[in-house]
């Protein structure tokens, strides 16, 4: 092992884009981001194995989703003066360990253990995505790079949900992590090939990084598990939202945050970073109303609801790889500002659905907010990159995936709460549809203050 002293990376560009780095660490997200959303369908057998309660199977999507949203900064901080190469096959390693760890799991604690190593140092991956990117495709490529491994990340996140349920009923849950120990493999043998190196090998953790998990990450930690107990346990939510706070505190005050702070307060970087918060919020709209809606008012089957909601997931599809040349070819941020523009017009038709909508209309409205989305996503999180030094481009990376993860979980939260505010289940849709209107509205506001058309287009090499 050696120093986290070692030299960085080169920060220029590279001429042309190896695109097998950009598949192998797709791939590699795919694989992160289903190990999340593919278990939420193995948890009625999981309580049913361990005998434990519904609240309590939450915590075997939780062990996973915090220590990853812990990690991210200081794995985007690491990234910016690490071997690419040596951090990313350690993660992944990491995460096909905890994959059969969870898979032999004989208790459930144990299985919690398992699954949060593997958030934990698969998250490491995450945190390192911009950085690769950028180190990797070349500039005027960038936004068909991005869109690559964005389209495999929404594969993974969302289209992994039926695949996860036709393996456990094929199998059992068990089943489950034993495919995603073979993807795992499969993953590690990709990034060890395709991902640059610089030799320098895998980092020591010194007390600058290990100070950094702890504060940084814990109070990312600490803020997303506030919103777990908003609803439930209001005094809860306040203590641990007192705890994020005092630990940021600590963070920004630490002489090693000195750059990444002042990168946030670049009003460009703040501005943009709010904006993808805000606008990831709309997993309000798609987690939560929808098909809670289509469940109490619309008396639909659960297998119903789940491919009526694949609608979203083949709009952002269809419109990624357009989303992405669109990006290379007129600026990052020009198309980000469009597409926020045409996801506060998409979500309108889904403001008046009510209770004689049809199926195919509704799922017709949810395709439509889809490619909307599809056009904002991907030339936002090239802006975000753009928008920061090359030598911070890891830095900026994990805060783009941290502010999506706070973003994904803030909406469900609003949504849920205005729900309860509705005397009837259509009542409740219609306040959680607007209130999810309003902060998509004020996001895609924000991106405009930022002013992107200013953003220059890379040139061709």
């Amino acid at each position: 092992m050696t120093s986290t002293a070692a030299a960085p990376e080169a920060a220029t560009a590279p001429s042309s884009t190896r695109w097998a780095t950009i598949l192998a660490v797709g791939f590699a997200q795919l694989v992160v981001a289903g190990g999340m959303s593919s278990l939420a369908v193995g948890l009625p057998p999981i309580r049913t194995e361990f005998a434990v309660s519904e609240a309590a199977t939450a915590w075997v999507l939780l062990a996973y989703a915090l220590p990853m949203g812990a990690v991210a900064i200081a794995a985007g901080r690491l990234a910016d003066r690490a071997d690419l190469r040596a951090v990313a096959v350690f993660s992944m390693s990491a995460l096909m360990i905890g994959s059969v760890a969870a898979a032999l799991a004989p208790t459930f604690p144990l299985l919690l253990a398992a699954r949060a190593v593997g958030g934990l140092l698969g998250g490491l991956l995450f945190g390192m995505t911009g950085r690769i990117i950028v180190t990797s495709a070349a500039a005027h490529q960038r936004g068909r790079a991005m869109s690559v491994i964005a389209l495999l990340m929404t594969i993974g996140g969302m289209g992994m949900v039926g695949a996860g349920g036709l393996i456990i009923a094929a199998f059992d849950w068990r089943g489950l992590f034993w495919v995603f120990t073979a993807l795992s493999a499969v993953a590690v043998a990709a990034l060890a090939m395709a991902v640059p190196s610089n030799g320098t090998g895998l980092p020591r953790p010194d007390r600058p990084l290990l100070v950094d998990i702890a504060t940084s990450g814990g109070a990312i930690a600490a803020f997303l598990l506030a919103f777990e107990y908003l609803d439930s346990a209001p005094w809860v939510s306040l203590g641990v939202l007192a705890v994020s706070a005092a630990l940021a505190t600590v963070w920004v005050r630490q002489p090693s945050s000195g750059p990444t702070v002042a990168l946030l307060r670049s009003p460009v970087m703040a501005g943009a970073l709010l904006s993808l918060t805000l606008l990831s919020a709309v997993t309000g709209l798609l987690n939560f109303s929808i098909p809670f809606l289509m469940t109490d008012v619309h008396r639909v089957r659960p297998e119903l609801v789940s491919m009526v909601m694949l609608t979203f997931i083949g709009g952002v599809g269809a419109m990624t790889p357009l989303a992405g040349w669109l990006a290379d070819r007129f600026g990052p941020g020009r198309v980000s500002l469009g597409g926020a523009g045409l996801v506060v017009v998409a979500i309108v038709p889904l403001l008046f659905v009510d209770g004689e909508t049809g199926l195919v209309d509704l799922g017709s409205r949810i395709a439509l907010l889809g490619l909307a989305f599809g056009i904002f996503n991907t030339p936002m999180n090239t802006h975000l990159l753009a928008s920061a030094p090359a030598e911070q481009s890891g830095t900026a990376g994990a805060f783009m995936a941290t502010t999506r993860t706070v973003g994904t979980s803030l909406g469900p939260v609003v949504a849920a709460l205005m729900w309860g505010l509705g005397a009837t289940a259509l009542d409740g849709y219609r306040m959680s549809a607007w209130a999810i209107a309003g902060i998509l509205v004020l996001g895609a506001a924000l991106q405009l203050t930022t002013k992107p058309w200013r953003t220059p287009v890379p040139a061709a090499a």
